[in-house]
């Protein structure tokens, strides 16, 4: 890693990270699932999964019913919950407080502004075109850009190739374990947002900023833009199944 380099792109996550999307995705799948005459799952239950993807998420929810359902039944399901959550609660999902300031203050500085994101990309594309932010961004990476997703590095160096810009010159920021390591893996620093889906703050290690409010990591950031970056050293994550 060049220290000497400056501080070029901020490249975000999704969900838990940009936008509150669980509690629409946890109606969703409760909703199909009430309609198939099975219980409810908390979305407490419902968090880890949902940092692998949606169709993750969803498998957890039918996985978690006390009584098995089969796998064409438990297939099925998953359809109609990607499609019901598209058709009803997908545009419904929020920002998190101070991300149109803070994306609108680090363009204004000249910041790249990226996306990496284990979501799909047509739920993204319509999820940043519901928050009117989606002009905000120069590049996005989804679920199925590369052929592993995060936590591997693929698809932030791929980001980071249509950015053009160097591990040095960027920060990720995300909310989950997974985030952090493939930001590590990357060797990019790492932005832990404290209000995401993280299920404790040790999952957010190693990181250069913990933040709770979107005005904490504009500061931080743009006080970045007037020095260089101090050296950093990076211990590589215990060992992950990348096997998907």
């Amino acid at each position: 890693m060049n220290i000497n380099e400056q501080f070029k792109a901020v490249i975000f996550d999704v969900d838990g990270t940009l936008f509150d999307t669980l509690p629409s995705l946890s109606a969703a799948a409760n909703e199909v699932l009430a309609k198939a005459g099975m219980s409810d799952v908390s979305m407490s239950l419902l968090q880890s999964a949902l940092n692998e993807g949606l169709r993750p998420m969803f498998r957890q929810a039918i996985a978690l019913q006390s009584v098995p359902v089969d796998a064409v039944a438990a297939s099925q399901l998953e359809i109609e919950c990607m499609a019901h959550y598209g058709r009803r609660w997908l545009s419904t999902a929020p920002l998190f407080a101070g991300v149109t300031d803070a994306l609108a203050a680090l363009k204004l500085r000249g910041l790249k502004l990226g996306i990496c994101t284990n979501r799909d990309p047509a739920s993204t594309e319509v999820l940043l075109a519901a928050a009117s932010i989606t002009d905000s961004f120069d590049a996005i990476v989804c679920l199925g850009d590369t052929p592993l997703p995060k936590p591997a590095a693929d698809p932030l160096l791929l980001l980071m190739e249509r950015l053009a810009v160097s591990p040095a010159e960027v920060l990720y920021v995300g909310d989950s374990g997974m985030d952090a390591c493939c930001a590590q893996l990357s060797r990019v620093r790492f932005a832990a947002h404290l209000g995401g889906y993280a299920e404790q703050a040790g999952d957010l290690l190693p990181n250069v900023l913990s933040f709770g409010g979107y005005d904490q990591l504009t500061s931080w950031v743009l006080d970045q833009r007037s020095a260089l970056f101090s050296p950093v050293s990076f211990t590589l994550p215990r060992p992950i199944n990348l096997s998907y």
